[in-house]
């Protein structure tokens, strides 16, 4: 099969940033590859339907899908990997910026490592910063400093947390990430596939690090490359609302329910 490529996105009132996304992914296609664009929304409240379509009515290579209801983040994504025909295969968060040469640089990545599955790039601010999404397995103690612990407390867990973010490991060299990122990561679209995907149980959240660790359980590699970068605005719902607070912590313990309970 020739080489191709698939970009996945799945929108739920993303209306400020997602034509920004898409138009950094479209601007990003290797230009050696065949790449096709998908755009599933999940039944926006907003404007997001009618933005992507805009986009998508000029440029043959985006297909959007109106959803009937807000499936979640996991089963949409699941939906756009059972259409695409591809050989790699990337999840993307609708707010993040592809910049110059990530995707190739990635693509190239996969192409000299066949024993990865996943590789994830490095992820920065949108004013340059880093933002340290790379983790370990998560532990019931790791999760709770970062959703519950007041922050003028965090300090005393510093050496702890900074650890669960890999800052100990530093970001300047490639190396196996226990935890990829959901919010940009580009895969081997069969052996993704043949695992099902994200378990479709977890609505939101932690469906990232349960298919990190179905890949690796499956004896893939799941890999940190320094060498690309994107930008992403994460707007950190989870901390905002009752309602992301209840997501994460439902999917918690469907993560530790799944995987152990173990707690530090």
């Amino acid at each position: 099969m020739t080489e191709a490529l698939s970009i996945g996105l799945v929108t739920f009132n993303h209306e400020r940033a997602v034509e920004k996304t898409l138009r950094s992914v479209l601007d990003s296609l290797p230009a050696n590859l065949p790449a096709h664009v998908w755009v599933l929304d999940n039944r926006s409240a907003d404007r997001t339907l009618a933005v992507v379509q805009r986009v998508a009515a000029d440029d043959p290579r985006v297909t959007v899908i109106a959803n009937t209801q807000n499936e979640g983040f996991a089963r949409g994504n699941n939906r756009i990997l059972q259409l695409v025909n591809s050989t790699y295969h990337v999840f993307c968060n609708p707010d993040i910026t592809v910049t110059a040469g990530a995707l190739d640089t990635l693509i190239r990545f996969l192409r000299n490592r066949p024993d990865v599955a996943i590789v994830c790039p490095r992820v920065h601010f949108e004013d340059g910063r880093l933002q340290p999404l790379n983790k370990r397995h998560p532990t019931v103690s790791d999760l709770f400093l970062r959703r519950f612990m007041p922050r003028p407390f965090q300090r005393y867990f510093a050496d702890r947390m900074r650890r669960y973010d890999m800052l100990d490991r530093g970001y300047d060299e490639s190396y196996d990430v226990p935890f990829v990122s959901g919010a940009f990561m580009v895969c081997r679209t069969e052996i993704v596939r043949a695992l099902g995907g994200f378990d479709a149980r977890f609505f939101l959240y932690l469906e990232d690090a349960d298919l990190s660790r179905q890949v690796q359980e499956s004896g893939w590699r799941t890999v940190y490359c320094p060498d690309a970068v994107v930008l992403h605005e994460w707007r950190r719902d989870a901390h905002r609302n009752y309602r992301g607070t209840l997501l994460f912590c439902a999917s918690a313990v469907r993560y530790f329910n799944k995987w152990g309970w173990r707690l530090a």
